[in-house]
């Protein structure tokens, strides 16, 4: 997932969660395959996670065309598979930024970052069917933001975090609707998010070099790390591994992907690549895909030697990627420039993986 592009750090928290979307500025790739190779299409302004539905064939963008205060409402894009074009658009009360799918369900959860809320939509019908308020908004200069989210389809519960100093992550109950606790204790700034259903765990990334393991059964922590406490680092996102005890993790402020062990919070290896935004990671061709917003690159990565077997070059900067069921298609949202935000939209890029 991935998302959130603010602008500046400062102490206040919507500058924390800039600390966790700005990378540095970063050389490419000389390697690198032309975007023109590929599918890309314009789709609209503010946009951020995408959700594949191969069900019903289409590719979720979730957008926030506006910032400004008497702007608040969004939109949802949905994109043709193959070719990307639009095929209609959802709108929503609150402005859309992360995205999480229950396919079976026709059920899009959506991350209301601003309002520190998510919305339920179905998306048959493209209805709104409940708005589920997780921040205190008594005063609204200080409400709590929501992230990243995680589904547990398996067990109901969607997870989400919320960027606050004193860290916590809100837990839904996803047949009630409703927020049925809230886990603290999650470190400064907790970002990303995976979970494994099978062995009913959570993994939460923070901004303090923290990765804590939850027991999504009784949510209580299980395991904190502090991971290479000798640096300084401010975690992202984070890609899970479970059959191998293995997670992936970005830190937008160093030019490399962690590979961590998840039973004993160790670096494995150091992934050679530039500053780094949304990681994934696909069992089935064993790769790793990276996102680098100031490089204006997206790398796939092998997972068994960490090595880079290609690399593309985009015209702006890739942010949130999606995959289709199979792995053999990588999707990823590109974001604009600032200083060309306001007259280019954002597009959306397909990457025919078994054809690389």
């Amino acid at each position: 997932m991935t998302l959130h592009n603010v602008k500046t750090l400062s102490t206040s928290i919507r500058a924390a969660m800039a600390a966790a979307l700005m990378l540095t500025s970063v050389s490419g790739f000389s390697a690198a395959l032309p975007e023109k190779d590929f599918v890309t299409q314009p789709v609209g302004h503010g946009v951020y996670e995408l959700a594949y539905d191969g069900q019903a064939k289409v590719l979720f963008a979730a957008s926030a065309p506006s910032f400004d205060k008497d702007r608040t409402k969004g939109k949802i894009y949905k994109l043709n598979l193959e070719d990307l074009t639009g095929t209609g658009v959802i709108e929503t009360t609150r402005r859309a930024f992360a995205t999480a799918l229950d396919e079976e369900n026709h059920l899009l959860y959506v991350g209301n970052t601003l309002e520190g809320s998510v919305t339920v939509i179905d998306t048959r019908t493209g209805k709104e069917l409940a708005v589920i308020q997780l921040a205190d908004t008594s005063n609204p200069k200080d409400i709590a933001h929501t992230r990243e989210m995680v589904l547990d389809k398996q067990h109901h519960r969607l997870y989400v975090t919320a960027v606050v100093e004193k860290g916590i992550v809100w837990v839904i109950d996803t047949e009630k609707r409703q927020l049925v606790n809230t886990l603290t204790d999650m470190g400064e700034y907790p970002t990303g998010l995976a979970v494994d259903a099978e062995k009913n765990r959570l993994y939460v990334v923070n901004g303090k070099n923290g990765l804590i393991v939850v027991d999504t059964q009784s949510d209580k922590i299980l395991s904190r790390f502090n991971v290479e406490p000798e640096k300084k680092h401010f975690f992202l996102n984070i890609a899970l591994d479970s059959k191998n005890n293995r997670a992936f993790l970005t830190d937008p402020d160093l030019p490399k992907v962690l590979v961590v062990d998840i039973r004993t919070g160790k670096v494995l290896h150091h992934i050679d690549v530039t500053n780094s935004l949304a990681v994934l990671y696909n069992e089935k061709r064993n790769e790793i895909y990276v996102t680098h917003r100031n490089g204006k690159l997206i790398s796939i990565i092998d997972s068994q030697t960490y090595k880079v077997k290609n690399s593309i070059a985009t015209t702006a900067m890739p942010n949130s990627l999606a995959l289709s069921t199979d792995g053999n298609v990588l999707y990823a949202s590109v974001k604009q420039d600032e200083k060309v935000a306001k007259e280019k939209p954002d597009y959306v890029i397909r990457i025919a993986l078994d054809k690389l």
